[in-house]
Protein backbone atom coordinates (compact mmCIF):
# COMPACT_ATOMS: atom_id res chain seq x y z
CA UNK A 1 0.00 0.00 0.00
CA UNK A 2 1.41 3.43 -1.01
CA UNK A 3 0.82 6.34 1.31
CA UNK A 4 -0.12 9.64 -0.27
CA UNK A 5 2.28 12.55 0.03
CA UNK A 6 -0.22 14.39 2.21
CA UNK A 7 -0.52 11.50 4.67
CA UNK A 8 3.27 11.11 4.86
CA UNK A 9 3.69 14.83 5.50
CA UNK A 10 1.05 14.73 8.23
CA UNK A 11 2.76 11.70 9.86
CA UNK A 12 6.14 13.44 9.91
CA UNK A 13 4.65 16.51 11.56
CA UNK A 14 3.02 14.30 14.19
CA UNK A 15 6.28 12.47 14.99
CA UNK A 16 8.26 15.71 15.16
CA UNK A 17 5.69 17.30 17.43
CA UNK A 18 5.51 14.34 19.83
CA UNK A 19 9.12 13.13 19.75
CA UNK A 20 10.00 14.72 23.10
CA UNK A 21 6.86 13.27 24.69
CA UNK A 22 7.71 9.78 23.40
CA UNK A 23 11.31 10.08 24.66
CA UNK A 24 10.21 11.25 28.09
CA UNK A 25 7.66 8.45 28.31
CA UNK A 26 10.20 5.77 27.48
CA UNK A 27 12.67 7.25 30.01
CA UNK A 28 10.04 7.27 32.76
CA UNK A 29 9.03 3.71 31.95
CA UNK A 30 12.64 2.46 32.14
CA UNK A 31 13.19 4.43 35.36
CA UNK A 32 10.11 2.83 36.93
CA UNK A 33 11.25 -0.66 35.93
CA UNK A 34 14.74 0.00 37.35
CA UNK A 35 13.29 1.29 40.64
CA UNK A 36 10.98 -1.74 40.94
CA UNK A 37 13.84 -4.16 40.22
CA UNK A 38 16.06 -2.49 42.80
CA UNK A 39 13.35 -2.49 45.46
CA UNK A 40 12.53 -6.16 44.88
CA UNK A 41 16.01 -7.47 44.11
CA UNK A 42 16.02 -9.68 47.20
CA UNK A 43 12.74 -11.29 46.13
CA UNK A 44 13.58 -11.93 42.48
CA UNK A 45 15.12 -15.00 40.92
CA UNK A 46 16.82 -15.07 37.54
CA UNK A 47 18.32 -18.05 35.75
CA UNK A 48 21.73 -16.37 35.63
CA UNK A 49 22.03 -15.54 39.34
CA UNK A 50 24.42 -17.60 41.43
CA UNK A 51 22.03 -18.17 44.34
CA UNK A 52 19.40 -20.74 43.51
CA UNK A 53 15.88 -20.68 44.86
CA UNK A 54 15.73 -23.77 47.07
CA UNK A 55 12.58 -25.03 48.74
CA UNK A 56 12.87 -26.15 52.37
CA UNK A 57 10.29 -27.70 54.63
CA UNK A 58 8.78 -25.89 57.61
CA UNK A 59 10.66 -28.29 59.91
CA UNK A 60 13.91 -27.02 58.41
CA UNK A 61 13.14 -23.38 59.23
CA UNK A 62 13.54 -21.52 62.49
CA UNK A 63 11.97 -18.14 63.22
CA UNK A 64 13.95 -15.19 64.51
CA UNK A 65 12.13 -15.40 67.85
CA UNK A 66 12.87 -19.08 68.31
CA UNK A 67 16.52 -18.58 67.34
CA UNK A 68 16.82 -15.79 69.88
CA UNK A 69 15.49 -18.10 72.58
CA UNK A 70 17.91 -20.87 71.65
CA UNK A 71 20.87 -18.49 71.58
CA UNK A 72 19.93 -17.04 74.97
CA UNK A 73 20.10 -20.58 76.35
CA UNK A 74 23.39 -21.33 74.63
CA UNK A 75 26.27 -21.77 77.06
CA UNK A 76 29.64 -20.06 76.84
CA UNK A 77 31.19 -23.48 76.26
CA UNK A 78 29.70 -23.51 72.76
CA UNK A 79 26.83 -25.91 73.39
CA UNK A 80 24.57 -26.86 70.51
CA UNK A 81 23.33 -25.70 68.12
CA UNK A 82 26.23 -24.65 65.91
CA UNK A 83 25.35 -21.27 64.36
CA UNK A 84 26.87 -20.61 60.94
CA UNK A 85 26.78 -17.37 58.95
CA UNK A 86 26.81 -18.35 55.26
CA UNK A 87 26.22 -14.92 53.74
CA UNK A 88 28.72 -13.51 51.29
CA UNK A 89 29.98 -10.84 51.25
CA UNK A 90 30.08 -10.09 54.96
CA UNK A 91 27.20 -7.81 55.96
CA UNK A 92 27.07 -8.33 59.70
CA UNK A 93 26.54 -11.18 62.12
CA UNK A 94 24.31 -12.45 64.89
CA UNK A 95 25.87 -12.64 68.33
CA UNK A 96 27.21 -16.10 69.29
CA UNK A 97 27.88 -17.08 65.67
CA UNK A 98 30.29 -20.02 65.68
CA UNK A 99 31.45 -20.21 62.07
CA UNK A 100 31.59 -18.14 58.89
CA UNK A 101 31.44 -20.25 55.71
CA UNK A 102 30.28 -18.92 52.34
CA UNK A 103 27.06 -20.64 51.29
CA UNK A 104 28.68 -21.99 48.09
CA UNK A 105 31.84 -23.22 49.84
CA UNK A 106 30.28 -25.60 52.37
CA UNK A 107 31.85 -28.72 50.86
CA UNK A 108 35.25 -27.05 50.41
CA UNK A 109 35.18 -26.12 54.12
CA UNK A 110 33.86 -29.42 55.41
CA UNK A 111 36.84 -29.68 57.78
CA UNK A 112 35.36 -26.80 59.79
CA UNK A 113 32.02 -28.55 60.24
CA UNK A 114 31.26 -30.90 63.16
CA UNK A 115 32.27 -34.49 62.50
CA UNK A 116 29.08 -35.83 64.05
CA UNK A 117 26.44 -35.43 61.35
CA UNK A 118 23.67 -35.54 63.96
CA UNK A 119 24.93 -32.24 65.45
CA UNK A 120 22.25 -29.53 65.39
CA UNK A 121 23.24 -26.78 62.93
CA UNK A 122 21.51 -23.49 62.20
CA UNK A 123 22.45 -21.54 59.07
CA UNK A 124 21.67 -17.94 58.29
CA UNK A 125 22.32 -15.29 55.65
CA UNK A 126 20.76 -11.92 54.86
CA UNK A 127 17.39 -13.00 53.42
CA UNK A 128 17.28 -16.79 53.73
CA UNK A 129 18.13 -17.61 50.10
CA UNK A 130 21.82 -18.44 50.57
CA UNK A 131 21.17 -20.35 53.78
CA UNK A 132 18.48 -22.44 52.05
CA UNK A 133 20.98 -23.48 49.38
CA UNK A 134 23.65 -24.19 52.02
CA UNK A 135 21.11 -26.32 53.90
CA UNK A 136 20.45 -28.39 50.77
CA UNK A 137 24.19 -28.85 50.28
CA UNK A 138 24.72 -30.06 53.85
CA UNK A 139 21.78 -32.44 53.59
CA UNK A 140 23.31 -33.96 50.48
CA UNK A 141 26.52 -34.66 52.42
CA UNK A 142 24.71 -36.52 55.19
CA UNK A 143 23.93 -33.89 57.87
CA UNK A 144 20.55 -34.65 59.38
CA UNK A 145 19.78 -31.95 61.94
CA UNK A 146 19.93 -28.67 60.00
CA UNK A 147 17.71 -25.60 60.07
CA UNK A 148 18.04 -22.16 58.59
CA UNK A 149 16.83 -18.77 59.78
CA UNK A 150 13.59 -17.88 58.05
CA UNK A 151 13.98 -14.42 56.50
CA UNK A 152 17.62 -14.24 57.51
CA UNK A 153 19.23 -11.21 59.12
CA UNK A 154 16.57 -8.98 57.57
CA UNK A 155 13.87 -10.70 59.62
CA UNK A 156 16.16 -10.71 62.66
CA UNK A 157 16.38 -6.90 62.58
CA UNK A 158 12.65 -6.56 61.89
CA UNK A 159 12.13 -8.30 65.25
CA UNK A 160 14.36 -5.59 66.79
CA UNK A 161 17.22 -7.99 67.54
CA UNK A 162 20.68 -6.52 67.24
CA UNK A 163 23.19 -7.34 64.53
CA UNK A 164 26.90 -6.99 65.11
CA UNK A 165 28.40 -5.20 62.12
CA UNK A 166 32.19 -5.41 61.99
CA UNK A 167 32.59 -3.97 58.49
CA UNK A 168 34.04 -0.73 59.87
CA UNK A 169 36.34 -2.39 62.40
CA UNK A 170 39.42 -2.43 60.13
CA UNK A 171 39.21 1.34 59.71
CA UNK A 172 38.91 1.75 63.48
CA UNK A 173 41.95 -0.41 64.23
CA UNK A 174 43.98 0.72 61.21
CA UNK A 175 42.70 4.12 60.09
CA UNK A 176 43.86 5.12 56.63
CA UNK A 177 45.41 8.32 57.97
CA UNK A 178 47.28 6.31 60.62
CA UNK A 179 48.21 7.50 64.09
CA UNK A 180 50.41 10.28 65.40
CA UNK A 181 52.39 9.60 68.56
CA UNK A 182 52.96 12.35 71.17
CA UNK A 183 56.71 12.43 70.43
CA UNK A 184 58.79 13.90 67.61
CA UNK A 185 61.69 12.47 65.66
CA UNK A 186 63.84 15.46 66.57
CA UNK A 187 67.44 14.95 65.51
CA UNK A 188 67.42 11.20 66.17
CA UNK A 189 68.06 10.16 62.56
CA UNK A 190 71.04 12.50 61.95
CA UNK A 191 72.55 11.41 65.29
CA UNK A 192 72.26 7.72 64.41
CA UNK A 193 73.90 8.41 61.05
CA UNK A 194 76.69 10.41 62.69
CA UNK A 195 77.33 7.63 65.25
CA UNK A 196 77.32 4.96 62.54
CA UNK A 197 74.34 3.03 63.92
CA UNK A 198 72.76 3.82 60.54
CA UNK A 199 74.57 3.80 57.24
CA UNK A 200 72.41 6.29 55.35
CA UNK A 201 73.14 4.84 51.91
CA UNK A 202 72.23 1.33 53.07
CA UNK A 203 69.11 2.63 54.77
CA UNK A 204 67.93 4.51 51.69
CA UNK A 205 68.38 1.40 49.55
CA UNK A 206 66.54 -0.87 51.99
CA UNK A 207 63.67 1.36 53.11
CA UNK A 208 61.19 3.27 50.94
CA UNK A 209 61.15 6.95 51.88
CA UNK A 210 58.95 9.80 50.73
CA UNK A 211 59.56 13.51 51.25
CA UNK A 212 58.31 13.33 54.83
CA UNK A 213 60.73 10.53 55.74
CA UNK A 214 63.62 12.32 54.05
CA UNK A 215 62.89 15.36 56.20
CA UNK A 216 63.38 13.20 59.28
CA UNK A 217 66.96 12.53 58.19
CA UNK A 218 67.39 16.26 57.71
CA UNK A 219 66.73 16.66 61.45
CA UNK A 220 63.27 18.19 61.29
CA UNK A 221 62.67 18.40 65.06
CA UNK A 222 59.04 19.48 64.68
CA UNK A 223 57.90 16.35 62.83
CA UNK A 224 55.89 14.07 65.07
CA UNK A 225 56.32 10.31 64.81
CA UNK A 226 53.37 8.96 62.86
CA UNK A 227 52.62 5.53 61.48
CA UNK A 228 50.30 4.33 58.72
CA UNK A 229 50.06 1.42 56.30
CA UNK A 230 52.64 2.98 53.98
CA UNK A 231 55.45 3.96 56.35
CA UNK A 232 55.36 1.07 58.84
CA UNK A 233 58.72 -0.32 57.69
CA UNK A 234 60.39 3.10 57.93
CA UNK A 235 59.12 3.58 61.47
CA UNK A 236 60.14 0.13 62.69
CA UNK A 237 63.61 0.36 61.13
CA UNK A 238 64.45 3.82 62.45
CA UNK A 239 63.17 2.99 65.94
CA UNK A 240 65.01 -0.34 65.72
CA UNK A 241 68.30 1.47 65.19
CA UNK A 242 67.55 3.76 68.14
CA UNK A 243 66.59 0.84 70.38
CA UNK A 244 69.80 -0.98 69.47
CA UNK A 245 72.14 1.96 70.09
CA UNK A 246 70.50 3.55 73.15
CA UNK A 247 71.97 2.70 76.55
CA UNK A 248 69.28 0.89 78.49
CA UNK A 249 68.77 -0.77 81.85
CA UNK A 250 66.91 -3.43 79.85
CA UNK A 251 70.23 -4.58 78.40
CA UNK A 252 71.85 -4.75 81.83
CA UNK A 253 69.28 -6.53 84.00
CA UNK A 254 66.90 -8.00 81.40
CA UNK A 255 67.24 -11.43 79.73
CA UNK A 256 69.69 -10.07 77.16
CA UNK A 257 72.01 -8.89 79.92
CA UNK A 258 71.72 -11.98 82.12
CA UNK A 259 71.02 -15.51 80.88
CA UNK A 260 71.50 -14.58 77.19
CA UNK A 261 74.52 -12.32 77.59
CA UNK A 262 76.95 -14.75 75.93
CA UNK A 263 74.87 -14.92 72.74
CA UNK A 264 73.45 -11.42 72.70
CA UNK A 265 74.83 -10.70 69.24
CA UNK A 266 73.02 -13.65 67.67
CA UNK A 267 69.44 -12.41 67.93
CA UNK A 268 67.37 -11.07 65.03
CA UNK A 269 67.43 -7.63 66.62
CA UNK A 270 71.21 -7.49 67.02
CA UNK A 271 72.88 -9.70 64.41
CA UNK A 272 69.95 -8.95 62.10
CA UNK A 273 70.64 -5.20 61.97
CA UNK A 274 72.55 -4.91 58.69
CA UNK A 275 72.08 -1.19 58.08
CA UNK A 276 74.88 0.07 60.33
CA UNK A 277 78.38 1.08 59.36
CA UNK A 278 80.45 -1.94 60.26
CA UNK A 279 79.24 -4.36 62.96
CA UNK A 280 75.87 -3.68 64.61
CA UNK A 281 77.25 -4.83 67.95
CA UNK A 282 79.71 -1.93 67.90
CA UNK A 283 76.66 0.24 68.70
CA UNK A 284 74.59 -2.07 70.91
CA UNK A 285 73.79 -0.40 74.27
CA UNK A 286 76.52 2.22 73.69
CA UNK A 287 75.05 5.69 73.15
CA UNK A 288 73.11 8.25 75.23
CA UNK A 289 70.79 9.45 72.46
CA UNK A 290 67.68 9.76 74.65
CA UNK A 291 68.30 11.41 78.01
CA UNK A 292 66.85 9.23 80.79
CA UNK A 293 67.27 9.44 84.57
CA UNK A 294 67.81 6.27 86.61
CA UNK A 295 64.16 6.43 87.68
CA UNK A 296 63.04 6.77 84.08
CA UNK A 297 65.21 3.79 83.12
CA UNK A 298 63.38 1.73 85.76
CA UNK A 299 60.02 2.89 84.39
CA UNK A 300 61.08 1.85 80.88
CA UNK A 301 61.97 -1.60 82.24
CA UNK A 302 58.63 -1.95 84.05
CA UNK A 303 56.56 -0.97 81.02
CA UNK A 304 58.64 -3.04 78.60
CA UNK A 305 58.04 -6.17 80.70
CA UNK A 306 54.29 -5.76 80.11
CA UNK A 307 54.49 -5.30 76.33
CA UNK A 308 54.47 -8.37 74.05
CA UNK A 309 54.39 -8.75 70.27
CA UNK A 310 52.74 -11.54 68.26
CA UNK A 311 55.88 -12.55 66.34
CA UNK A 312 57.28 -14.39 69.39
CA UNK A 313 56.66 -15.20 73.03
CA UNK A 314 58.93 -12.58 74.59
CA UNK A 315 58.17 -9.25 76.18
CA UNK A 316 59.85 -6.01 75.14
CA UNK A 317 62.36 -6.16 78.01
CA UNK A 318 63.70 -9.11 75.98
CA UNK A 319 63.82 -7.37 72.57
CA UNK A 320 65.22 -10.19 70.49
CA UNK A 321 63.55 -9.05 67.25
CA UNK A 322 63.22 -5.79 65.36
CA UNK A 323 59.67 -5.03 66.54
CA UNK A 324 60.63 -5.56 70.17
CA UNK A 325 63.66 -3.31 69.89
CA UNK A 326 61.63 -0.65 68.05
CA UNK A 327 58.91 -0.77 70.72
CA UNK A 328 61.60 -0.37 73.38
CA UNK A 329 62.86 2.79 71.66
CA UNK A 330 59.32 4.19 71.48
CA UNK A 331 58.83 3.52 75.20
CA UNK A 332 62.14 5.25 75.99
CA UNK A 333 61.17 8.31 73.97
CA UNK A 334 57.76 8.59 75.65
CA UNK A 335 59.12 8.05 79.16
CA UNK A 336 61.73 10.76 78.53
CA UNK A 337 58.87 13.19 77.76
CA UNK A 338 56.98 12.36 80.97
CA UNK A 339 54.03 10.73 79.20
CA UNK A 340 51.81 8.68 81.49
CA UNK A 341 51.98 4.88 81.57
CA UNK A 342 48.40 4.61 80.29
CA UNK A 343 49.16 6.78 77.27
CA UNK A 344 52.39 4.91 76.57
CA UNK A 345 50.53 1.58 76.42
CA UNK A 346 47.92 3.11 74.10
CA UNK A 347 50.59 4.41 71.73
CA UNK A 348 52.61 1.19 71.70
CA UNK A 349 49.37 -0.60 70.84
CA UNK A 350 48.99 1.73 67.84
CA UNK A 351 52.47 0.80 66.66
CA UNK A 352 51.85 -2.92 67.15
CA UNK A 353 48.56 -2.66 65.27
CA UNK A 354 50.27 -1.43 62.11
CA UNK A 355 53.18 -3.84 62.52
CA UNK A 356 50.88 -6.84 63.08
CA UNK A 357 47.53 -5.83 61.52
CA UNK A 358 46.06 -9.32 61.19
CA UNK A 359 46.67 -10.08 64.86
CA UNK A 360 45.13 -6.88 66.14
CA UNK A 361 42.14 -7.10 63.82
CA UNK A 362 41.59 -10.55 65.32
CA UNK A 363 41.90 -9.16 68.85
CA UNK A 364 39.52 -6.29 68.03
CA UNK A 365 37.03 -8.77 66.58
CA UNK A 366 37.21 -10.85 69.74
CA UNK A 367 36.48 -7.84 71.95
CA UNK A 368 33.74 -6.56 69.63
CA UNK A 369 31.98 -9.91 69.98
CA UNK A 370 32.16 -9.46 73.74
CA UNK A 371 30.45 -6.08 73.34
CA UNK A 372 33.61 -3.99 73.91
CA UNK A 373 34.49 -1.33 71.34
CA UNK A 374 38.15 -1.09 70.30
CA UNK A 375 38.48 2.45 71.69
CA UNK A 376 37.34 1.14 75.09
CA UNK A 377 39.75 -1.78 75.45
CA UNK A 378 42.49 -1.68 78.07
CA UNK A 379 45.67 -1.23 76.00
CA UNK A 380 47.86 -2.73 78.73
CA UNK A 381 45.67 -5.84 78.78
CA UNK A 382 45.77 -6.17 74.99
CA UNK A 383 49.57 -5.89 75.01
CA UNK A 384 49.89 -8.58 77.67
CA UNK A 385 51.01 -12.15 77.07
CA UNK A 386 47.38 -13.29 77.06
CA UNK A 387 46.65 -11.47 73.78
CA UNK A 388 49.85 -10.13 72.22
CA UNK A 389 52.43 -12.89 72.65
CA UNK A 390 52.85 -15.41 69.86
CA UNK A 391 51.22 -18.08 72.01
CA UNK A 392 48.37 -15.82 73.12
CA UNK A 393 47.71 -14.70 69.55
CA UNK A 394 47.59 -18.32 68.35
CA UNK A 395 45.02 -19.27 71.01
CA UNK A 396 42.89 -16.24 70.22
CA UNK A 397 43.04 -16.97 66.53
CA UNK A 398 41.56 -20.40 67.24
CA UNK A 399 38.70 -18.79 69.19
CA UNK A 400 37.93 -16.10 66.62
CA UNK A 401 38.56 -18.07 63.44
CA UNK A 402 39.00 -16.47 60.01
CA UNK A 403 38.07 -12.81 59.92
CA UNK A 404 34.76 -12.51 58.04
CA UNK A 405 35.75 -9.15 56.51
CA UNK A 406 39.28 -10.19 55.49
CA UNK A 407 42.61 -9.13 57.02
CA UNK A 408 46.00 -7.63 56.34
CA UNK A 409 49.40 -9.20 56.61
CA UNK A 410 52.11 -7.77 58.83
CA UNK A 411 55.78 -7.04 58.49
CA UNK A 412 58.73 -9.37 58.84
CA UNK A 413 61.43 -9.42 61.50
CA UNK A 414 64.29 -8.37 59.19
CA UNK A 415 65.84 -5.22 57.84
Amino acid sequence: MVLSKVRIKTYKKFVKKNREIFTLGIFLMLLSIGFWLGKNAGELSFPWTEVKSVRVSKEEEISAKDLKSELDAKTSQGANPILINVHTPYEGEIEKTDLFIDYDLMVANSDKLPKDKETPIILYCKTGRMSAEALATLKSTGYKNIRHLEGGMDEWTIQNYALLDLTKLPETVLPQEGFELPISWGDIAPKLVELGAIDKLKFEKAVAMGDSEKQVFAGNSDQMISINSKNGQFVVDLLWALGLAQKSLVYEIGPMGKENKAKVGNFASTGGWTLARGNAMDHYNKHDIVSLTSEQQKKVMEIAENVYRPCCGNHTAFPDCNHGMAALAAIELMVSKGISDEEIYKNVLKLNSFWFPQNYLTIATYFARQGINWDKVDAKLVLSSEYSSGQGAAKLNQKVGPLPYGGKSGGSCGA
